[in-house]
C-alpha cells in the first residue's frame, strides 16, 4: 500500500476532506525508539500511544515491526494508523488490564487501522478492537487478532456475564449513528469469547462492509448483525442496518452452551450476506430476532456456500414467536448451496423454519447428509414463497425426510403435496464438481440439473455475482451458489467467463480483454457508480486504461454486439 495520504485514502474509499485541507505528515514508532525523539524515520518513537498523541488530523503514524506491549486509545479525528513494513507490528496486551480493548476508538471519525497483530487481551470483558459512539469513516483493515478471552482459565465456564470480542461495534450515540463503516481482510482466531461474538455490530450503526475476513477457532458465533438491544437509548435507531457481508470464510465457531451461527443477524435491517462461505459452525447462517416484539427485516441471504455445519445450513425465524422471541419479516434465501449439514444429527437438516413473515427460498440447493433430512419448519411460515430448489439425498426421493409444521413426511414426493410448497422445484443430484465433505468442490459440471433451474423471473441484482466472482443469470438463473459458464474458473493470472479472458487481476495500468465478441465494456466503481464506457474495436484483444483510476475495488461489465452483458469482474486497481 501506498505511503502517501492520497492514496491511502482512496484506497479504501473515504474521503477524508479534512486531511486533504490540512495536508498530511508521516510519523514513525520503531520498538527500539524513544518519545524523546522527533518521531522521523531516522530518530522514531517508542511506543505507539506515545505517538498516537503527538497527531494532528491528517497525520500518518506508521509503526515498524516488532511487539509493542501496551493498549491503545485514539483521541483524533482524521488519521491513520498503519505497519510500516510487510512484517505487522504486534500489539501484545499481556498483563494490561486498564482497559478492555487492545484498540479503542471513541467519538473519532475517518480513522484507518491497517495491518496489525493484536494479542493477548485476556480479561472480563476483554476485546481486540471497539469502535463506539459518533464515528464516522471508519476502516479496520488486513489485521490479524487473536487470543482474546474472558478468562485465562481455559476451563472457565461461561454465562451471560462472561465475555469477549474480537471486534465489536457499538452504535451508542442516539443523535448520530455509525456511518461508512468498513471491516475488510483480517484474520480472526482462537478466541473464547463466552457469550459474545467474534465480529460484531450493534445498536445505531447505518452502513457498513465486512469483507474478506477469514474467522475460525471461536468458541461462539463468528460475525454477529444486531438490533433491540438496547446498545442505543433510543428504540427507533437501536438497529444494525444498511450493510454487506460478503466474502467471508467462517469455520469452526463453536459454542459449548447453545447453537453458534457462523453468521448470525440479530434483529437487523437491511443486510446483504453474500459469497461467505461457512463451515463447521453451529449454523451456516442464523437469520433471527431474539427480542420479544421486534423484528429482523429485508435481510437477503445469497450466492453463499454452507456445508458441514453441526445443526444445519440455513435458520431462519423467530425461534419463540411471538412471547419468547421477536420474527423475522421479508427475508430472501437465494441462490446459496448447503451441503452435508446437521452433523450433529438434529432432526434439522439442511433448513430449519421457526416463525417468518413475506420470506423468499429459491434457487438453491440443498444436498443432504446421509440422515437424508431436508427441512424442520416447527411454526407457520405465513406468505412463504419457496419454490424453485434443487433437493437431493443420495438414498433417493423415496427417502428424503421432512417435518412441516408439525407434519412429518418421508418422501419427496409427499412434502411437495403436504407442504404445497416447491411445485417448480427438483430432486435431482446437482452433479457438484466433487461431493465430498473434506475436499469439496461445489462448481456444478456440464449436465448439472441446477443449471437454468433457478425462477425464470429471477432478476440478479446491480453487481450480484456467483460465489467465483462471475455474472449471475446467464439466461435463466442457476441454483446454487455456482452459475454454471463452460471452461471458467480463477486462476493465477486472470478470469476466463464465456470464452472472455480478463486480466491481470490485481491491474495497475491496463485491463486485457481477450475475446472478438466484445465491443464494450463499462466500468462501476465500488459504489455502482457508472465511471467508465468503452467502445471497443472488431479485434481479439481489447485493452482498458485504468492507469489514471484512484486506488479501490471495481466492477468491470462486458457487452456484445447486441449489447447483452456476457461477463461481468470484479478488479482491484493497484
Amino acid at each position: 500500500m501506498s505511503k502517501t495520504l492520497k492514496k491511502t485514502i482512496l484506497f479504501f474509499g473515504i474521503i477524508l476532506s479534512s486531511l486533504i485541507v490540512n495536508g498530511q505528515t508521516n510519523y514513525y514508532v520503531s520498538s527500539t525508539g524513544n518519545n524523546t525523539h522527533n518521531g522521523t524515520l531516522s530518530s522514531p518513537w517508542l511506543t505507539i500511544q506515545y505517538g498516537l498523541d503527538q497527531l494532528s488530523t491528517g497525520d500518518i503514524l506508521n509503526v515498524m515491526s516488532g511487539t509493542y506491549n501496551e493498549k491503545l486509545q485514539i483521541n483524533t479525528s482524521g488519521i491513520i494508523l498503519q505497519n510500516y513494513s510487510s512484517v505487522l507490528p504486534i500489539i501484545d496486551a499481556s498483563g494490561i488490564t486498564s482497559q478492555t480493548a487492545i484498540i479503542e476508538i471513541f467519538d473519532v471519525s475517518d480513522i484507518l487501522i491497517h495491518g496489525f497483530e493484536l494479542k493477548n487481551s485476556i480479561m472480563l470483558d476483554a476485546q481486540g478492537i471497539l469502535v463506539e459512539g459518533n464515528c464516522q469513516n471508519i476502516v479496520i483493515e488486513g489485521c490479524k487478532i487473536h487470543d482474546i478471552h474472558f478468562s485465562s482459565d481455559v476451563n472457565a465456564p461461561a454465562n451471560a456475564g462472561t465475555n469477549a470480542q474480537g471486534i465489536v461495534v457499538y452504535g451508542s450515540n442516539s443523535s448520530i449513528a455509525i456511518s461508512n463503516l468498513k471491516i475488510l481482510s483480517n484474520l480472526l482466531y482462537n478466541c473464547r469469547l463466552g457469550y459474545s461474538e467474534g465480529i460484531a455490530v450493534n445498536g445505531n450503526v447505518n452502513g457498513f462492509e465486512i469483507s474478506g475476513n477469514t474467522i475460525y477457532n471461536l468458541t461462539n458465533i463468528g460475525i454477529d448483525l444486531c438490533g433491540h438491544e438496547g446498545t442505543c437509548s433510543d428504540p427507533a435507531f437501536d438497529q444494525a442496518r444498511n450493510g454487506f457481508v460478503k466474502n467471508n470464510i467462517v469455520y469452526n465457531c463453536i459454542s459449548p452452551y447453545a447453537t453458534s451461527g457462523g453468521i448470525y443477524v440479530d434483529g437487523a435491517k437491511n443486510i446483504t450476506i453474500e459469497n461467505n462461505i461457512s463451515y463447521l459452525n453451529g449454523y451456516g447462517i442464523e437469520v433471527g430476532c431474539e427480542n420479544i416484539g421486534e423484528s429482523a427485516d429485508s435481510i437477503i441471504v445469497r450466492d453463499n456456500i454452507f456445508y458441514n455445519n453441526q445443526v444445519c445450513a440455513i435458520a431462519v425465524g423467530g425461534y419463540a414467536y411471538p412471547n419468547g422471541s421477536g420474527k423475522v419479516m421479508n427475508t430472501a434465501i437465494r441462490n446459496n448451496t448447503c451441503y452435508y449439514n446437521d452433523y450433529s444429527n438434529s432432526g434439522f437438516g439442511e433448513l430449519y423454519l421457526s416463525y417468518s413473515e413475506n420470506s423468499v427460498i429459491e434457487n438453491n440447493i440443498f444436498y443432504t447428509s446421509s440422515q437424508d433430512i431436508l427441512t424442520y419448519a416447527e411454526l407457520t411460515q405465513p406468505n412463504l414463497s419457496f419454490n424453485y430448489n434443487i433437493f437431493y439425498c443420495q438414498s433417493g426421493a423415496g427417502s428424503l425426510l421432512t417435518n412441516w409444521n408439525g407434519n412429518n413426511y418421508n418422501n419427496y414426493s409427499s412434502f411437495i403435496t403436504g407442504s404445497g410448497t416447491n411445485i417448480n422445484s427438483a430432486f435431482a443430484d446437482p452433479l457438484f464438481v466433487l461431493a465430498n465433505i473434506t475436499n469439496p468442490d461445489f462448481h456444478i459440471t456440464a449436465t448439472s440439473p441446477a443449471i437454468n433451474a433457478g425462477n425464470p423471473s429471477f432478476i440478479p441484482a446491480f453487481s450480484e455475482l456467483d460465489i467465483d466472482g462471475e455474472i449471475r443469470a446467464n439466461g435463466i438463473v442457476d441454483c446454487g451458489a455456482d452459475e454454471y459458464f463452460p471452461n471458467t474458473g480463477l486462476n493465477e493470472n486472470g478470469f476466463t467467463v464465456n470464452q472472455v479472458k480478463i486480466y491481470p487481476n490485481p491491474a495497475n495500468d491496463y485491463i486485457t480483454i481477450t475475446s472478438s465478441n466484445i465491443r464494450r465494456v463499462t466500468i462501476y466503481n465500488s459504489l455502482g457508480k457508472q465511471i467508465g464506457v468503452f467502445l471497443t474495436e472488431n479485434k481479439s484483444e481489447t485493452q482498458v486504461n485504468v492507469k489514471y483510476y484512484s486506488v479501490g475495488l471495481y466492477f468491470l461489465v462486458a457487452f456484445d454486439k447486441d449489447l447483452q452483458p456476457v461477463c461481468s469482474q470484479s478488479f482491484i486497481k493497484e
